[in-house]
């Protein structure tokens, strides 16, 4: 595992699929490229050999204002079909989490879709159904019962 670099794009985009209503592969590239650039961001890919086989990607949202708590959203975890169930979305979780560390978070979000409910739950993870019973919401809190 390793931070993305945007010549790793033409591996990358093809681990979306068929995404309903994206503009172009250009712009897509070009927002690609802005996340790499940013430093509230954070874009890590598991390779094998010199093949990108997973991708990740997490954001710090601003600080809270009366508190100085960070927030970071996990939006994308997405591994190779013929890859799975080896280890690379578990590696690449942990490459987040680290990330949201490293950055102080307090929490750590995200949504997942009913497919991977069973990857989360393996892990020890609960998601919370309401109020999105169809993609649960899921929370690491770094500082509870400090």
């Amino acid at each position: 595992m390793r931070p993305a670099q945007l010549g790793d794009w033409e591996q990358i985009y093809p681990l979306y699929g068929d995404v309903p209503g994206h503009d172009s592969l250009a712009a897509a590239r070009e927002r690609f490229g802005r996340k790499l650039a940013s430093e509230l961001e954070c874009v890590l890919v598991a390779v094998q050999g010199q093949r990108v086989i997973g991708v990740a990607l997490a954001h710090q949202w601003e600080e809270y204002l009366m508190t100085g708590e960070r927030q970071i959203r996990f939006s994308t975890l997405k591994v190779l079909p013929e890859e799975r169930r080896r280890g690379v979305g578990k590696a690449l979780l942990e490459g987040i989490i680290a990330w949201a560390k490293s950055r102080d978070a307090r929490w750590l979000e995200w949504y997942a879709s009913p497919s991977a409910v069973p990857f989360y739950s393996r892990l020890g993870y609960q998601g919370i159904l309401d109020p999105t019973p169809d993609n649960p919401y899921y929370e690491i809190d770094f500082k509870a019962g400090s």
